[in-house]
């Protein structure tokens, strides 16, 4: 959800050309989700293997969504104030990987290749979707399977692509009266959002969690590995 290389080209491409070129940049996206997401999932079933692993997953997520909404929040000011270098930065993203896969900047199967690239090129997105199967899997709402693994990865594509439609559908409506400071406020929103998950998250850990599991299998592995 936060205003990254992917979010500003499908902007980019809304304010540009029109919906439909945005929208492209989502779906190439939300495909690329479903891949990364299917594959972490998957090694995070190999991963997991005790309640204390799952309770590790499910604190690191936490931090982990909770410092990216608290930056949020934090630097709402910087990206009202300095927009114009996050607009050349897509614009230079964008070029350079259409001059890469020699391709017209207006085509829509060209919208739809970047955001795969651009997505691609995300370092973190397997480790992140690794925490969230972890989540799932330590609340007991993720099972195990290549198939569950596979509807999960599905789900998140579908995820993806619904919060494509929802900004390129809201940047559409307001193309002529569009401004940088909208990109703040977007990112406002997505950092109380993810605040409010993490509020969750924390809920859920501490009231949710199976501790007395937790407690046992911590005192197993301390007489498996402790010396005698």
């Amino acid at each position: 959800m936060p205003i990254g290389p992917v979010n500003a080209a499908a902007i980019s491409r809304t304010l540009k050309y029109s919906y439909w070129y945005g929208l492209a940049v989502g779906i190439g996206a939300a495909i690329m989700d479903v891949i990364y997401c299917g594959g972490a999932a998957q090694i995070n079933q190999f991963l997991v293997s005790s309640p204390i692993v799952n309770l590790i997953f499910q604190l690191v997520g936490l931090t982990a969504l909770l410092w990216l909404g608290l930056r949020q929040l934090l630097s709402k000011h910087e990206a009202s104030t300095l927009p114009k270098p996050n607009a050349e930065l897509s614009e230079a993203l964008e070029a350079k990987a259409m001059t890469k896969m020699h391709l017209g900047t207006g085509g829509l199967l060209g919208a739809f290749i970047l955001g795969l690239l651009l997505y691609a090129t995300n370092v973190m997105a397997v480790p992140e979707w690794i925490i969230v199967a972890g989540l799932w899997r330590g609340w007991g709402m993720l099972g195990t399977g290549v198939d569950i693994n596979a509807a999960f990865a599905v789900g998140a594509g579908i995820g993806t692509l619904g919060w494509f439609l929802l900004l390129v559908g809201w940047i559409t409506r307001r193309r002529r009266g569009f401004k940088p400071s909208t990109l703040a406020k977007i990112n406002l929103g997505t950092g109380i959002a993810m605040l409010v998950f993490s509020a969750y998250f924390a809920y859920a850990i501490i009231f949710e969690t199976h501790w007395s599991d937790v407690n046992s299998h911590a005192k197993q592995d301390a007489r498996e590995y402790l010396p005698k």
